[in-house]
């Protein structure tokens, strides 16, 4: 009882990092692509959800469930949404403890680890999992499917339960028709089911059966989803993102680098943990361990090397459903090594490997934060990646600035001049009911300050616009939003003769 009370503590430990990422981001502005495929895809009917494809921010199958969503609490419209949007990130919170629920199954079952609940502390302070896992797009839903493949192949060919095989079915089939990119992934996991069914198959006709049977089914999920996708097909495969040449010849080589670098999310001292532990799971792991060990480690790669062979250049955040199969890899080694201990030593290890990471991960909050204010505000970088998003900044508040500009606008005109992330901007304005027009220069503003004699310009490029006023004797400037933010208001007006 005490053995089991202690894991259900470090457990909720692990869990920690998620409930604090929750209470910053459960309920948090909507941005650009999430404001996009609301409007564009989930809050449309069936057949625009599923049949119209303009750009791959259309996530089909994870775009049907919002749409279901909508439906079943009657949020059909982009502001009911917006005033609920907790519901819908909601959603994605049950999604990303799913696949930590699957991926601590996989180390049980299939490594019967003590300490894999350690999986927890380990996945929920991945930066870059974090970053997509209550963002309303089909990523965090990407890794449940990719995981539950893998664990429900696993189970098949361990176990020949028929479930198994069925849920096989479904999870290569939606994990393929969330986002069509993860076709890098599951090509993946088909090829290393496929090396083990031809390494048996001259060895034991009974044991190959049990892996081309998961590899059929896979197949299988394959052909339903090209069926779903016939009627866009030509949108999916040649759009300009998925047609995109690479960089540079070794492109996909670069992004391996630094996705791999995310996910290590500067937890580096843990190296010191996993180093022996290569060393003990070389040494007293059984065969099975070995080869779903190795089955996980070369799924981490062997995608990036499919992407290199197709020479596209797909962005980082299509290598993000892969997190949590890393975070298992590193994870089987780190426990290999603590459960090789005396118990006294492998609870020690345990609570500090959980409060080693969350510190890290708070720590790696607080600074990615700081640096994507001043990449913004400073800089004019607005970034976009696996670890740092401009939409996660503690500057991003779009609601709270145009209901600012709301209460002190009194009907004069509102600009945009070199805004960033439109749709956000323009929901929010709408949201407050402010008009608002968009210019391209500054000097356009002229004629709307000789009618009115004052200007509202909404910006996200505040140093470049204030040095440009600097140039107007004629005019006045003064900035209503604090230091850091993301949309900046402006009041301009005319100086008095």
């Amino acid at each position: 009882m005490k053995t089991k009370f202690i894991i259900y503590i470090l457990t909720l430990l692990g869990l920690v990092p998620l409930g604090f990422w929750c209470f910053y981001y459960i309920d948090y502005d909507l941005w650009y692509d999430e404001v996009y495929s609301l409007e564009e895809f989930a809050l449309q009917g069936f057949s625009t959800t599923m049949f119209y494809y303009p750009a791959p921010n259309n996530h089909i199958f994870y775009n049907l469930t919002s749409l279901i969503i909508s439906k079943v609490f009657g949020l059909r419209d982009i502001f009911s949404v917006e005033a609920h949007v907790y519901i819908f990130r909601s959603f994605q919170l049950v999604i990303s403890l799913l696949t930590a629920f699957f991926s601590v199954r996989i180390l049980k079952q299939f490594f019967g680890y003590k300490s894999s609940f350690l999986l927890y502390a380990i996945l929920f302070t991945t930066i870059p999992y974090m970053n997509f896992s209550l963002q309303l797009r089909g990523y965090n839903m990407s890794a449940l499917f990719l995981v539950m493949l893998v664990y429900y192949s696993w189970n098949y060919i361990s176990a020949k339960k028929t479930l198994s095989l069925f849920m096989v079915l479904i999870s290569s089939m939606l994990l393929l028709y969330t986002i069509p990119s993860n076709l890098y992934a599951l090509v993946a996991f088909w090829l290393i089911l496929f090396s083990s069914w031809f390494y048996y198959f001259k060895k034991s006709a009974t044991i190959s059966k049990f892996y081309l049977k998961p590899l059929t089914y896979i197949s299988i999920g394959v052909v339903l989803t090209f069926l779903l996708y016939l009627p866009i097909l030509e949108d999916v495969i040649f759009n300009k993102y998925s047609n995109s040449k690479p960089m540079t010849f070794l492109f996909s080589f670069y992004v391996l680098k630094i996705t791999s670098i995310g996910f290590f999310s500067n937890r580096f001292f843990l190296l010191l943990l996993f180093l022996p532990g290569i060393y003990v799971f070389y040494k007293k792991s059984s065969f099975n361990e070995k080869y779903y060990f190795l089955s996980l480690a070369a799924l981490c790669f062997l995608p990036f090397f499919l992407s290199f062979l197709h020479q596209k250049g797909p962005f980082p955040r299509v290598f993000v459903p892969l997190a949590p199969i890393f975070c298992m890899v590193f994870t089987i080694v780190l426990v290999k090594f603590i459960d090789s201990l005396a118990l006294y030593q492998t609870r020690i290890l345990q609570i500090l490997v959980s409060l080693y990471c969350a510190f890290v991960f708070i720590n790696e909050f607080d600074k990615n934060d700081t640096l994507i204010s001043k990449s913004m505000v400073e800089a004019n970088v607005e970034p976009q990646g696996l670890s740092r998003n401009f939409y996660l900044g503690s500057f991003y508040k779009q609601d709270e600035t145009m209901k600012l500009l709301g209460d002190v606008y009194k009907d004069y005109p509102v600009v945009k001049l070199y805004q960033r992330d439109k749709p956000s901007t323009d929901l929010y304005l709408r949201k407050y009911k402010i008009p608002f027009t968009e210019i391209d220069t500054l000097s356009d503003i002229s004629p709307k300050l000789k009618t009115y004699g004052k200007v509202y310009i909404l910006t996200s490029y505040k140093k470049n616009i204030l040095s440009e006023l600097k140039n107007c004797d004629s005019l006045e400037a003064s900035v209503l939003t604090p230091e850091y933010s993301f949309t900046n208001i402006i009041e301009v007006t005319t100086k008095a003769k």
